[in-house]
């Protein structure tokens, strides 16, 4: 049977293309692009602040964080493992700006290097990260006067966040053009063209519209970059220290089984290396 197919604009490309509809998640239709092959989810007016709150870190959503402030010290591991991956990329110093910075457990880990800058929806986890030593993190959304304060970046970094950003071709634009020729921008996310993702189909783990709005392959995270000046200078699929509890969930929701849970106190710090090959990290260069 034929697909069903819809014409866009796609952000990724800058084409305007057919689309076809490969699956219908939660009543969403999940559309690739027949040029770029970019997943995206078929949303009309879609208003981050509605699903990004302090529930979506503390279990109020499906596919959210069950306790990430619970999960600290596992985490911040992951994260000083990250900086020091950074820092061995280069630039090793200078201004670093995370986009989507939740609690600024990354940006903790990173300023002892970097002057280090956030931006982050969430108005709890904006307020933890001011009362904590992060003055410079904003709450709500990346806008150009942001980037104009700070000036030109050495380093940006986005953990598992572009893909829930709409107008994702225009922030990495801003990045891209206020970064410095020479600098590193990092991006974490699903790997939609990975074997997991195409085995599991519309039960992938990071299949999870509308939080998740964006599902890229290696090939089109190049495209986006090219279209601003951004080189791919390394794609991987990292093992990431992951917290037990959030194991524990994304299995459950994998397998079917709809439950809610929470793991004593004593139990939280615990955290193992995974990698199922369906995550991966792009290291971009801005081009001189």
């Amino acid at each position: 049977m034929a697909l069903l197919k819809k014409c866009f604009h796609c952000q990724i490309c800058n084409s305007i293309r057919e689309h076809s509809v490969v699956y219908v998640v939660q009543g969403y239709a999940i559309c690739k692009c027949d040029e770029c092959g970019v997943g995206r989810v078929d949303v009309e007016n879609f208003d981050p602040v509605l699903y990004y709150d302090d529930g979506y870190f503390t279990g109020k959503y499906e596919h959210s964080y069950i306790d990430y402030i619970g999960s600290k010290e596992t985490l911040s591991r992951e994260f000083s493992k990250t900086v020091n991956i950074l820092r061995s990329i280069g630039p090793s110093q200078g201004s670093l700006l995370e986009v989507g910075c939740a609690y600024g457990l990354f940006l903790q880990e990173a300023k002892s290097h970097y002057e280090v800058y956030g931006v982050e929806l969430v108005e709890d986890a904006a307020s933890y990260c001011h009362s904590n030593g992060l003055t410079n993190v904003k709450h709500g959304v990346l806008v150009k006067d942001d980037l104009e304060k700070i000036g030109e970046l050495d380093v940006a970094v986005m953990l598992d966040v572009i893909e829930h950003i709409d107008n994702v071709a225009e922030t990495v634009g801003m990045i891209a053009d206020h970064l410095r020729p020479g600098g590193s921008f990092i991006v974490t996310t699903g790997d939609w063209d990975s074997l997991v993702a195409r085995m599991t189909g519309p039960k992938w783990r990071l299949m999870a519209p509308p939080m998740h709005l964006w599902y890229f392959t290696p090939s089109s995270m190049a495209k986006l970059g090219r279209r601003f000046g951004l080189e791919v200078i390394s794609c991987s699929h990292p093992w990431k220290i992951v917290p037990l509890e959030l194991i524990l969930h994304q299995a459950c929701m994998m397998l079917g089984i709809k439950t809610k849970f929470s793991l004593p106190k004593f139990l939280k710090f615990l955290g193992f290396p995974v990698s199922l090959h369906d995550a991966m990290r792009i290291v971009f260069r801005k081009v001189n």
